[in-house]
């Protein structure tokens, strides 16, 4: 915590104001700030949150003053567990929380201890609660906005500025050919390497910005191979046998090389995006400030294995003499040892990693400690197969087993037989969705070395959105909604398959009742389906229609009418009436079938939980 800054507590009622909603929202909330005179810009506000929670739950900043209201903006939400009222009562806080209360002494250092974010974590809990939502919010951690002044800036920031990473090497070839082409430097035919020129590809700003960012030990090389792998057909100077759209790239007897312009737009357009983002950045057409990502995300899969996530074996062509040759190989650099290397420079240390596992130990303690942080998103990581994905690391993501850690370890790789660790500034933060596979299931090793955030359907943040149609209010209380339905999912499945708030949180207060229709039938529905295996009578359960169809049945004798507000209708249809008699050994079948009208009409949705209040109001029978 810095100490040029003041720590405060606010405390917030509940029943007043919604908190997490207005954070839902948006990422700050206006405060008014009459009884909180004192608190300045830049000083950081907890949020508290009286009965029933009692807790703190969010860490905020005061991004602006103005007048008598504070602008907060979130910095994270916190684990209420570590930070209840008992808990901050039993580490210095004086009686309860009331007004204001400036952060000091032993509550100032328990809060700065449990605030520290644990280097591997994982937020899991059932599908639309809000696990990427939060890993969002966690991304301000790991950004930092910087000033260019100066040439050498604009240097320095070219990679991140442009997000070079995100493009291929043919993509950053075809840019780099086009500007000589545009440039008019030998008509747009340039060499890969030119000892006595340096309107070269190798020399160019977009070759270095992107070598910097490759874990290729010869960008040269695989830029080359690149090129001829996309060169055109009709390439006469070029004999490779295997090549791969876009074919865009050509070869002179002279070794130089250029790109069709005329089919760039259409084949490669992001080579043109990549060369006109590049002449802003040189032309000095941008602001003077920039963002810089210090983060990597990746989705696991199925197949996802070690190679990708680590290192691997990857074809390549060859050049030069070897050109007509068939492909040969190289070994490749994953992105979890790619987001090693980019945690080592942002602690200041430019070489590879396996040169910085080879410094001393106090060298490498020295250049780690209090190093800025680098982050790694997984996202579903709980769908590929753990074990396989990361191999040796299960060990040395432990923070204890961390570079710059006392007792760090060190493997060698098996491909490239490089040194290799995990750098204690580089932050492990996955997702995982309990619908799709328990957590029980996920590799012992892997569950002892995660913190574990449990994150579960909020249902509260619905209960001020209110639903329209034709105008008029609906009146569905969509919290109770949620609840009952996730209620009756957890009785006949579990809880880990249960309905998140996020589904609805796009609905704004006075959305049209057919907003809600899609949603129910574009995501609820399908879902059930899928979680109930196309069990109808189960689905019904859930939503509600056998209680409907009791409801109605008085109503009218009309079919239609009876079962007006059922999503899921069935009628036991005869044998009789499809083949002209019973016939033996086919039994007469209940057919299901969607009432799409049902999901524009509000009472549809009302009588998911009013049947179940009337329900539980009836006088139990003990006899």
């Amino acid at each position: 915590m810095d100490k040029d800054i003041s720590y405060w507590i606010i405390s917030s009622d509940p029943n007043k104001f919604d908190v997490e909603k207005a954070f839902e929202e948006d990422n700050s909330v206006e405060w008014d700030r009459g009884r909180y005179t004192g608190i300045n810009k830049d000083d950081i506000v907890y949020i508290y949150i009286s009965k029933p929670v009692q807790a703190m739950k969010f860490k905020t900043k005061v991004a602006n003053v103005i007048e008598n209201i504070m602008v907060l903006k979130l910095v994270k939400r916190l684990n209420p567990e570590k930070f209840s009222l008992n808990r901050l009562q039993e580490h210095g806080l004086n009686g309860n929380v009331q007004g204001k209360i400036t952060i000091t002494g032993e509550l100032f250092e328990y809060i700065k201890q449990q605030e520290k974010e644990p280097l591997n974590q994982i937020l899991y809990g059932p599908p639309g609660t809000g696990k990427t939502y939060s890993l969002s919010s966690m991304i301000d951690q790991f950004t930092q906005n910087l000033n260019i002044n100066s040439d050498k800036d604009i240097d320095d920031a070219m990679p991140d500025m442009l997000k070079i990473e995100n493009y291929t090497w043919y993509q950053v070839s075809a840019a780099i050919l086009y500007d000589a082409a545009m440039s008019k430097i030998n008509n747009g035919w340039i060499k890969i390497r030119d000892a006595k020129d340096n309107n070269d590809i190798v020399s160019h700003d977009l070759f270095k910005a992107r070598s910097e960012k490759s874990s290729s030990k010869s960008p040269q090389q695989t830029m080359a191979a690149d090129l001829l792998f996309h060169t055109k057909d009709d390439c006469k100077n070029v004999n490779v046998k295997r090549k791969s759209p876009p074919f865009i790239f050509d070869k002179n007897n002279k070794s130089e090389w250029s790109v069709d312009t005329k089919i760039l737009n259409d084949e490669c357009p992001e080579a043109i995006e990549l060369y006109e983002k590049y002449k802003k950045i040189k032309d000095k057409k941008i602001d003077i400030n920039y963002t810089k990502q210090n983060f990597k995300f990746t989705t696991f899969h199925q197949s996802y294995g070690y190679e990708e996530f680590v290192e691997g074996i990857t074809p390549i062509l060859h050049d030069g003499e070897n050109e007509g040759k068939e492909i040969g190989y190289k070994i490749s650099k994953g992105i979890f040892y790619q987001c090693c290397e980019e945690a080592l420079r942002l602690a200041g240390y430019d070489g590879k990693l396996n040169d910085f596992c080879s410094l001393t130990k106090s060298e490498r303690k020295e250049k780690l400690n209090n190093a800025p942080k680098y982050a790694i998103f997984i996202d579903e990581i709980n769908r590929g197969n753990i074990s396989k994905i990361f191999g040796e690391l299960i060990t040395l993501i432990e923070p204890s087993k961390r570079l710059g850690t006392d007792d760090e370890i060190i493997l060698e790789l098996p491909y490239s037989k490089e040194k290799f660790g995990v750098p204690s500034n580089l932050y492990i933060i996955g997702t995982m969705n309990t619908a799709d596979r328990s957590i029980a299931l996920m590799d012992t090793a892997l569950r002892r070395r995660f913190e574990f955030v449990e994150m579960m359907p909020q249902p509260e943040l619905l209960k001020d959105i209110k639903i329209i149609k034709n105008g008029d209010g609906a009146d569905i209380k969509l919290n109770e909604m949620l609840k009952t339905i996730n209620d009756r999912i957890e009785y006949l499945y579990d809880r880990d398959h249960t309905i998140g708030h996020a589904y609805f949180m796009s609905l704004k207060d006075g959305a049209d009742i057919e907003e809600l229709a899609s949603i129910f039938k574009n995501k609820i529905l399908p879902l059930l389906q899928e979680y109930f295996y196309d069990d109808w009578e189960k689905i019904r359960l859930v939503l509600g229609d056998n209680q409907k169809e009791k409801t109605n049945e008085t109503n009218s004798d009309d079919k239609q009418e009876k079962n007006k507000t059922q999503f899921i209708t069935k009628n036991k249809k005869r044998a009789s009436e499809l083949f002209g008699r019973k016939i033996e050994d086919i039994d007469d079948k209940v057919l299901y079938e969607i009432n799409f009208k049902a999901f524009s009409d509000p009472q549809s949705y009302k009588e998911i939980y009013s049947q179940a209040d009337k329900n539980e109001a009836k006088p139990k029978n003990n006899n």
